[in-house]
């Protein structure tokens, strides 16, 4: 066995692991401080992580050099451990959009785990 070539996929892994949860805290506290003053603490706790995943996954794909990522509702709680939870999911995906980003699907209430959104990463 190759005990070098394994270790070292594994510190390349756990820096990779590294980077997504300091974006993930970056995120996190960005989405806290902008969200303030919301009333309802689960949805504000659940709309930051949704928003900080978001956001991770952004920068991840940026950092890959594409320059545009397309996120559904439903995988995004899947990633964050929720279900049943879309209202708050699709709030998170909405405000993470910029100005030139597309929602390609979502229903007439707006909020559904099918709702769909290619975000522009400039």
């Amino acid at each position: 066995m190759n005990y070098e070539r394994i270790i070292l996929e594994l510190l390349e892994r756990i820096q990779i692991l590294e980077e997504k949860v300091a974006a993930l805290e970056n995120g996190a506290a960005k989405a806290s401080s902008n969200a303030a003053g919301n009333e309802s603490g689960e949805k504000l706790g659940l709309t930051a992580r949704a928003k900080a995943y978001i956001l991770a996954e952004k920068e991840k794909a940026r950092q890959e050099g594409r320059t545009e990522i397309v996120l559904l509702c439903n995988d995004i709680q899947k990633q964050i451990g929720v279900s049943n939870r879309s209202p708050a999911v699709c709030s998170a995906m909405y405000e993470c959009m910029g100005k030139d980003d597309v929602v390609l699907y979502a229903p007439s209430s707006g909020k559904s785990t099918a709702v769909k959104i290619k975000y522009y990463l400039r």
